[in-house]
């Protein structure tokens, strides 16, 4: 990352902020720029079979340090593919002290920051870009819009939130995030208001997050559980009460680990089916290059619900992805992944799988 400290010119211009508020400032500009090729196969009708797509985000951080100890900044990731909808994906600032840091904005929220699951490589295996190239209809995620690494906990995922952190103390973390209003077609962050009761899907949602990290005999150790609560505007859909579990151990290159979350009936009917999901995975990663392999296992139950299952059909969703990456020069990094997939629906809809290859070149500064 290029570190660039602000510039008295550029305070002048900054008028609406008085000068000693900012000259002290530290800003950092980084991002990527990836390219993507992809190779697919699957059960859809009048199928293409590969496509070429592109991402890119820039990155601003800005750091300070008061007189009295207080640390402080923001961080902006502008969203600069050509077709993002959205201009910016995290939007937050921080303060921060012996006593821990606060969060105030639009950014992951405690239980996802502090999350452990499977580890990954390059383009990431489960949580990576191959899901890109899976038909909606068969993609196993917990929501009908993509977020973050889904087969998560179901929670907030970015919108406006308030997050506290402890101090790390004998290697432990804790955090807890409080959103007002959750709207599941994301548009609860940002300059967005909600006025109405019955706008919003969700109320007073809390979220709690807790990271053990720490080595024992040269073996490193990552756990982690979050627990996550809130309060359905539906007469007839449930609470949010969704908790989630997750380590890995490391030794010498190696990185074994996985993790399980149960979604329980949150946002279903009374006759909905229990949502369930595990994965697990393994990486070992030697100087410039490393490998993966992770499986994830999401269950539906025997129907699904609007907001919970892709298609409202149940059933299951099963993906096992191989990776692998190169590190060819400082910031550029080739990698590559085969994922496969099942999506086996209940009842007598109709199963799908398919298969996706991809090769990924990205630049990151």
């Amino acid at each position: 990352m290029k570190k660039v400290l602000l510039a008295t010119t550029a305070l002048i211009a900054a008028s609406a902020f008085a000068a000693p508020a900012r000259a002290e400032m530290e800003v950092t500009v980084g991002g990527f720029t990836a390219f993507q090729a992809g190779f697919f196969d699957n059960d859809a009708a009048n199928q293409t079979g590969r496509d070429f797509k592109s991402e890119s985000q820039i990155v601003v951080h800005a750091d300070g340090k008061a007189d009295n100890g207080l640390e402080y900044g923001a961080k902006v990731t502008l969203m600069t593919s050509t077709s993002d909808s959205y201009n910016s994906l995290n939007n937050s600032i921080y303060l921060a002290g012996a006593w821990g840091r606060v969060v105030l904005g639009d950014e992951l929220a405690a239980g996802r920051t502090l999350a452990v699951f499977a580890p990954t490589v390059g383009a990431g295996q489960i949580n990576g870009s191959a899901d890109d190239f899976i038909t909606e209809d068969d993609r196993g995620h917990l929501l009908n819009d993509r977020g973050d690494a889904t087969f998560l906990a179901l929670d907030s995922i970015r919108d406006t939130n308030i997050t506290y952190f402890t101090p790390k103390f004998a290697g432990f973390q804790a955090g807890v995030s409080y959103v007002p209003e959750i709207k599941w077609d994301n548009t609860t962050h940002g300059e967005s208001v909600t006025f109405l009761n019955n706008d919003s899907t969700l109320q007073d949602a809390l979220q709690f997050g807790l990271r053990y990290t720490g080595e024992f005999m040269g073996v490193g150790v990552k756990v982690s559980g979050q627990y996550n609560t809130a309060d359905s505007t539906s007469t007839t859909l449930k609470d949010l009460n969704t908790w989630g579990v997750g380590t890995q151990l490391s030794y010498k290159g190696f990185t074994f680990g996985g993790g399980y979350d149960d979604q329980g009936k949150s946002l279903g009917l009374s006759t909905s089916s229990k949502i369930r999901s595990w994965n697990v995975g393994a990486t070992y990663e030697n100087g410039p290059w490393g490998v993966g392999i992770s499986y994830l296992d999401t269950d539906f139950g025997t129907n699904g619900t609007g907001n919970l299952g892709n298609d409202g059909a149940g059933g299951k969703y099963t993906e096992v992805a191989f990776g692998a990456t190169y590190k060819v020069a400082p910031g550029l990094t080739t990698s590559a992944d085969v994922s496969f997939y099942n999506r086996d629906r209940a009842g007598a809809a109709v199963d799908t799988d398919g298969t996706v290859a991809l090769i990924d070149v990205t630049a990151a500064f």
